[in-house]
């Protein structure tokens, strides 16, 4: 899939999603050949980007050249790629509108293609948050024009926007060209907002025992949602008798240790303090997904998720 995808790119077509057979032609020549403009120099590049910290990263990242703009390029990360899609796969299943679509490979490149429409984006903009979008505003049908995908496309950014996410320098036609950085960017801000949305005192107003000495409730309700996330993380771990604390969701959870002991301090009739006698972090991460399957809490989690 990836590799057709890109020899299209390669070629100009005459008439959007259709190829006439002089280009099939030269899709198959192209994929025939094989890419040969790809150095060392796009890998030097790839390393000195600021957002790859460890030689996993390194390793699952995809290099994005400009057609162009030969000197640009962009990393995606392919695990993040697997796991967005794998939650739009589970959030979207079943949608009356695009079900049909459904699942995308994660192991491809098809979720950028699937979001050039707008729709997907739009309808997990209203999985996030719910009512965020009219639907009935949106283009819908096997083959849209492409006034119709710029339609969507607008209706996607502007409701993006809406709810809290950065759009900048994000157009439709960036969309309809299924830019992979920028579509990527814009999905992973909007699942977020959606898992962080219940996070806020009306909703649970037990949070106010996350409250620190001489705090006050005003100054608590000024944190952000990812903040008081770990916050009431650290209260957990603390109330476990717990050693580690936890100022990130990334190198600080990578082992599986303080998930487990949040887990098992949770429900501990569920949830063991089992994983943390496994020194294999892969084989850790699954034996501490396991038990937040058996409370309903994995989703579309996977051990290397977790690890890297």
């Amino acid at each position: 899939y990836d590799e057709v995808r890109n020899a299209l790119k390669k070629i100009s077509l005459s008439r959007p999603d259709m190829v006439d057979q002089d280009e099939f032609v030269e899709v198959i020549a192209i994929l025939r050949q094989g890419d040969k403009s790809g150095g060392s120099g796009v890998g030097n590049a790839a390393r000195a980007f600021e957002g790859i910290t460890s030689e996993r990263a390194y390793e699952r990242r995809t290099i994005l050249k400009s057609e162009q703009n030969t000197s640009s390029a962009h990393t995606i990360n392919e695990d993040e790629r697997e796991e967005f899609t794998n939650h739009i796969n589970l959030a979207l299943a079943g949608d009356s509108d695009i079900g049909y679509r459904l699942p995308i490979n994660p192991h491809t490149m098809q979720l950028f293609d699937e979001a050039r429409d707008g729709l997907i984006l739009s309808k997990l903009i209203n999985y996030s948050m719910p009512d965020t979008i009219d639907e009935r505003v949106l283009n819908r049908g096997k083959r849209l024009s492409p006034f119709q995908i710029t339609e969507n496309n607008n209706v996607a950014i502007n409701s993006a926007k809406a709810i809290g996410c950065s759009v900048v320098n994000i157009g439709s036609q960036d969309l309809a060209e299924g830019r992979e950085h920028l579509v990527l960017g814009l999905v992973w801000q909007i699942i977020k907002k959606g898992l962080l949305a219940n996070i806020n005192i009306k909703l649970h107003p037990e949070l106010y025992r996350l409250l620190e000495d001489g705090e006050t409730l005003e100054d608590f309700l000024k944190l952000p949602p990812d903040m008081i996330l770990l916050r009431w993380f650290n209260y957990h771990l603390a109330a476990a008798g717990w050693h580690r604390r936890v100022s990130n969701f990334s190198s600080d959870i990578k082992d599986s240790e303080n998930y487990t002991v949040l887990l098992s301090q949770l429900v501990p009739t569920e949830c063991t303090r089992a994983p943390l006698h496994e020194r294999d972090l892969g084989e850790r991460a699954e034996q501490m997904l396991q038990n937040a399957d058996r409370i309903g809490c994995r989703r579309y989690v996977s051990p290397k998720t977790v690890v890297n």
